[in-house]
């Protein structure tokens, strides 16, 4: 391990400290006269600036002077004093005294602007369609450079500005994607949730996101195909050539040859693991694909909560200003009183009834008086012996019932045999099956093909259990749309093929299947 590593990174203390607020105002008006190539700034420039935001109204020179020596001993500020012509002991200490900014504070308000500008703004293109695309041509044009023997000064350039585009649009496929996801993940899209361009913006982000899943798929078979077709010894070889070039370029640096090699191998381990499963995990473009089905899964209930809400919204609102306008014209208390009992009142009661007449007042109301106690009393009468001995007569079962029910049994165990023999073969071609597929068979097929499909393990790959515990794999074999002749009719689908694996301990019987 490095041993600067352990160092403490004095120069980052500025921004969390109890000055803070004061420090990065000073430091990004310095980062900003850096960037006009004002490298030496004077104390007044400083001053003057800051004295125009709010919270520096009441800020001096003094504390000031403090905050910058401040920052020179935390190697953020250099000082620069100039005593040459100086005439006057004033014009000594205050004109002659500039401040510049030291490399590390340079690089972190670099770093701080990017991420303000990375984290407050809409991804606009960030799921570019065309990024899959664009990665296949990289990569074809990487696969067609012969390695066979060193390649010329002219050939390395062309190679390495080959693997340097696939390497661009690679990053970019990367980081653009992830970005774009986290964005609207989480507590963004509530937030989102509550403007009025919700229902607008929930259309453009699914159709958004579904144009780039859709390529993706498109080309994700090409791109894994064309991966395993660049062998490891061709992609070896590609790398030492990459590493002669990287060799002849003048640099100030030391590198030895497997740091080089170990480098450039590492992007195309990450490549190859983006588009390919391993052993212990699935790859990232399916990891994409479930991201972006969550994402639009929630982004439909969140727009389905935010138009239920709306509605309950409106409709109590206008019922709320009705009252107050009502109280608002009243002109007694009296009246506002019956205003606010329908607002808060009881609610359901039908009739109020006094057991007395509280009192011979005229002018009083019911806050007036103390309350009335009710005994409250059931009007449900206990059951009769007649009725209970009605409830207890058993029903005379008919000898047709019985013979529709013993049909209804025989036809559940003839359809279950013949599901339980389709599902007992290792393997099932939709497209092989006999003319005459009967009804119950159909609807079996097409209840198995469904779930299976909520359940992708990869591109064209689907799993998934039938109602008798056994375990399944989807094989969409190809895009073409086959014919299954059943008794009632023709069904088109896809060209399926099912392969039954494990059978669970538990088995389920089949019921209510026609």
């Amino acid at each position: 391990m490095d041993l600067s590593l352990t160092r403490v990174i004095k120069e980052a203390s500025y921004l969390s400290t109890q000055k803070t607020h004061r420090y990065r105002p000073i430091l990004r008006y310095m980062y900003e006269q850096h960037r006009i190539f004002n490298n030496d700034v004077l104390p007044i420039e400083i001053f003057t600036h800051l004295k125009q935001f709010p919270g520096f109204e009441d800020y001096t020179l003094e504390e000031q002077d403090a905050d910058l020596s401040i920052l020179v001993q935390n190697n953020n500020l250099v000082l620069n004093q100039d005593n040459t012509d100086a005439v006057t002991l004033e014009e000594l200490i205050k004109n002659r005294k500039t401040y510049s900014l030291t490399d590390y504070t340079i690089e972190f308000e670099k770093m701080l602007i990017f991420m303000e500008k990375k984290l407050h703004r809409i991804r606009g293109g960030s799921l570019d369609k065309k990024l899959t695309e664009r990665l296949y041509d990289a990569l074809i044009k990487l696969n067609g450079f012969s390695v066979q023997t060193d390649l010329d000064s002219t050939s390395l350039v062309q190679l390495y500005e080959a693997w340097d585009e696939l390497f661009e649009r690679f990053t970019k496929l990367d980081n653009d994607a992830s970005d774009y996801l986290n964005h609207i993940s989480g507590d963004k899209l509530d937030s989102k949730m509550e403007t009025d361009a919700f229902i607008v913006f929930k259309n453009q982000f699914r159709s958004y996101l579904t144009d780039f899943m859709v390529e993706l798929n498109r080309n994700s078979p090409v791109i894994i195909n064309i991966i395993t077709r660049i062998s490891e010894k061709k992609i070896k070889n590609i790398i030492l050539q990459l590493v002669r070039h990287k060799k002849n370029i003048p640099t100030t640096m030391v590198v030895s040859d497997k740091e080089y090699f170990e480098t450039f191998f590492d992007v195309w381990t990450g490549i190859r693991n983006w588009f390919l499963e391993s052993d212990t995990k699935p790859s990232k473009a399916f990891h994409l694909e479930v991201r972006t089905r969550d994402a639009i899964s929630k982004m439909s209930k969140l727009a389905h909560f935010h138009a239920e809400r709306q509605f309950v919204k409106k409709s109590r609102v206008t019922e709320f200003l009705r009252l107050a306008d009502m109280v608002h014209v009243s002109d007694n208390l009296e009246e506002a009183h019956r205003v606010f009992s329908y607002l808060f009142g009881f609610e359901g009661i039908q009739h109020f009834k006094v057991a007395r007449k509280p009192s011979e007042r005229n002018d009083g109301t019911v806050w007036d008086f103390d309350p009335d106690e009710l005994d409250v009393t059931y009007r449900i009468r206990p059951p009769l012996d007649r009725t209970i001995k009605q409830n207890l007569k058993v029903s005379k079962v008919s000898l047709e019932s019985l013979e529709l029910r013993r049909l209804l049994v025989e036809r559940l165990a003839y359809e279950e045999s013949v599901l339980k023999a389709l599902v007992e073969q290792p393997y099932l071609v939709l497209k092989g099956l006999d003319i005459g597929v009967e009804p119950f068979v159909r609807k079996a097929l097409l209840d198995w093909i469904s779930a299976a499909l909520l359940n992708p393990v990869g591109y064209g790959i689907y799993e998934g259990t039938t109602e008798f515990g056994v375990k399944f794999k989807l094989h969409k074999v190809s895009n073409d749309i086959i014919e299954l002749h059943c008794l009632d009719g023709i069904l088109f689908l896809p060209n399926f093929e099912m392969t039954f694996t494990e059978v669970k301990t538990h088995e389920k019987a089949v019921t209510g299947v026609s």
